[in-house]
């Protein structure tokens, strides 16, 4: 930082340091960069926006579209840049400071693609002030920077005081959202704005900071201002697909940036709020739904870079290799890889980069603990939305327990062959016993293989089910969901009507992606029974069965009910689950009543319909577990529990009631939910 030097009296009053103009500022010779004005001979060549957009992209980590303006006037474009990194990028002033200000000041703005850009930039996508070694901030820490009022009146005069009892000058820039950067932040506002109390605020500027300070943040002031006019007049400037993503994922965020009462609103700006909280809300459930899936997999899925930069981690994968999530995230994948195995690694990551699937690899990796684990991994490229491979999701499964048994089966066949080698050397009349013995033992190694084969067979034949379902189901409409959003971008610009139907297109795909989801997520765990609890699980799965048949349910749950053990609560909805699944199907009942009580100790669970009921010859069958697979799964799950069931049936109806033992008390909805 500059020394700092007492205030030169041509610096005294406001109108002699008032911010330029932005059309001063395109005229400007610092604007070019260099001190030179780029006019006449000096003009660039017709390859100098490559060339510009180059340096703005290793500057910033990404391209700006900004700066993708006016392909036939370059020399704008490169006025702007020189402008930029003159009174922003290269300004001493720190990094995180301006980044934070060019926010703050960019909420006065009607237009939002300042204000949503550079806080992209302090979140993380791209580099603060391009300053490559600048911390990225959390976007809790920019939705409280936003929502902070701008002081006018008594809180203006709050500011002034405080500023005025700090010592002066500063000896360095205050932090990140501390008292004296709201402070300062304040006073530059009401100079940016030129409000009538910008003077004052002026003045303690320069006694805070100093002079040579002060006209750093005077032309950091200049730039902001250019940078709103430049967007004002350029509404073709859109959001990048970064930013874009940024205010889908992050709603606070989002309504904070296109929402502020500091600003108007643009026609552009209003379609975006308008359209948000529908697709967020249909974006939310489907990836909320996708989520439960990947996370109730016993399978580990891993996402990582191209660098082998880990990005994501599943619950299949900490049981699996022993890591939390906060300890596996941001670590290198080489964490896993024995130091023996380590050109695998290069090899997989080669692969890749150039498209490539990697299907049922088997290999050893490494659990926390040190020791090995016998894996089969399956790694396919992830694209982003203009097809570039930008990493890898991988699915990982423990196969110890197969290699065992082909382990166990060679090692046979090899005491066999070796014994058969030793025996041939025998005599001649031990030949034919000998010849029985390995028939037989052969005999036994082939039933063992039948035995392997079938299970392994049931176990793919199952994985491939689910996997079909997703992919045929879920994953066509992916594709098209994914086509017709690309069509919107095109259809906005070409075709008002057509991107009305193709937004409708994009709705009607997304309510049957979520439908699909659903339903094959409650085959395989209902999330919402561990997210919200018995009550509103059950309620949800008696509306929907109530909407697909014509069943009536009448369901008696109190509302204080308080939450159960885990496997207790699967229990009972799977008992209610499979009793009306037994009504619908076979009693001819039309109506159907569940009521769940809860006495200090015990929970009770009573299911009853109005059907034809069971014959006396049925109903013992029933109860000594010799017919009904259905009947024997209930009694089972509540046998885990330690409960009990029982079963009354005639000619009105069938009541199946079953009682658990509760041993201590549980924490109620609330507490769990809060």
């Amino acid at each position: 930082m500059a020394p700092i030097q007492k205030r030169p009296k041509a610096l005294k009053t406001l109108s002699e340091r008032t911010i330029p103009s932005s059309e001063e500022v395109l005229k400007s010779p610092v604007a070019c960069g260099g001190g030179h004005p780029v006019a006449g001979d000096n003009a660039p060549s017709a390859s100098a926006p490559t060339d510009l957009q180059r340096r703005v992209k290793d500057r910033f980590g990404v391209l700006p579209n900004f700066f993708r303006l006016s392909p036939e006037t370059p020399e704008i474009t490169e006025k702007l840049w020189g402008f930029a990194q003159a009174a922003y990028l290269d300004s001493p002033l720190p990094s995180l400071f301006k980044e934070r200000l060019f926010v703050f000041l960019s909420r006065f703005c009607a237009v939002r693609y300042c204000i949503a850009r550079h806080a992209g930039f302090l979140v993380g996508l791209g580099r603060a002030s391009g300053d490559k070694d600048a911390r990225a901030e959390g976007v809790v820490d920019v939705v409280k920077l936003l929502r902070r009022p701008f002081p006018r009146g008594p809180e203006l005069e709050s500011h002034l005081s405080f500023c005025s009892n700090c010592p002066a000058p500063l000896l360095e820039m205050p932090a990140a959202d501390t008292q004296l950067e709201d402070g300062l932040f304040s006073l530059a506002g009401h100079v940016f704005l030129q409000t009538a109390d910008a003077q004052a605020c002026l003045d303690a500027l320069e006694r805070l900071l100093g002079s040579i300070r002060l006209q750093y943040v005077l032309l950091f002031l200049s730039f902001v201002r250019a940078a709103h006019y430049w967007t004002r007049v350029h509404p073709e400037i859109e959001f990048e697909h970064d930013i874009k993503q940024l205010l889908v994922t992050y709603e606070e965020l989002a309504s904070c940036i296109l929402d502020d009462s500091e600003a108007g609103v643009d026609n552009v700006t209003q379609s975006i709020l308008d359209e948000l909280p529908e697709l967020r809300l249909k974006a939310d459930k489907a990836i909320g739904l996708l989520a439960a899936i990947v996370d109730s997999s016993d399978d580990a899925i891993i996402s990582k870079t191209l660098e082998g930069v880990i990005t994501s981690w599943n619950a299949g994968a900490e049981r699996l290799f022993g890591y939390t999530a906060e300890e596996a995230i941001g670590q290198h994948i080489s964490m896993l890889i024995p130091l023996d195995r380590r050109g695998e690694e290069k090899n997989i990551l080669a692969q890749l980069r150039q498209g490539h699937r990697i299907d049922h690899f088997d290999t050893i990796r490494l659990r926390k603990d040190g020791s090995k684990l016998e894996i089969s991994l399956t790694i396919s490229p992830v694209r982003d939305a203009s097809g570039r491979v930008i990493g890898a999701s991988k699915i990982a499964r423990d196969i110890a327990g197969r290699k065992r048994v082909e382990r166990e089966l060679q090692e046979s066949e090899e005491r066999f062959r070796a014994l058969a080698d030793a025996l041939d050397t025998q005599v001649q009349f031990r030949t034919q016993e000998l010849q029985l013995r390995n028939a037989e033992i052969l005999q036994q190694s082939d039933r063992l293989r039948d035995l392997s084969a079938k299970l392994m067979r049931v176990q793919d034949e199952e994985r491939r089910h689910i996997a079909m379902e997703l992919h045929d189901s879920v994953g066509q409409n992916l594709a098209a969901l994914g086509m017709t959003f690309t069509r919107l971008e095109d259809d906005a610009k070409r075709d008002p009507t057509r991107f009305s139907e193709s937004i409708r297109d994009a709705k009607d795909l997304i309510q049957n992606l979520t439908k699909e989801i659903r339903t094959t997520s409650y085959l395989l765990h209902p999330p919402m029974l561990d997210e919200l609890g018995l009550s509103s699980a059950l309620r949800w799965y008696v509306d929907g069965l109530a909407g697909r048949s014509d069943l009536s349910i009448e369901v008696s749950i109190p509302h204080d009910l308080e939450r159960l053990a885990p496997e207790m609560e699967l229990a009972i909805f799977r008992l209610v689950q499979e009793c009306l699944t037994n009504i619908h199907r076979h009693s001819g009942s039309k109506t159907a009543v569940i009521r769940i009580a809860r006495e200090a100790d015990r929970i009770y669970v009573e299911v009853q319909d109005r059907g034809s009921g069971m014959s006396h010859e049925r109903l013992r069958e029933v109860q000594a577990e010799a017919v009904g697979v259905g009947i024997r799964g209930m009694k089972e799950r509540v046998r885990q529990s330690h409960g009990e069931l029982t079963i009354d049936s005639n000619s009105s109806g069938t009541k199946i009631t079953a009682s658990f033992p509760v041993s201590a008390p549980a924490r109620k909805i609330q507490e769990m939910t809060a």
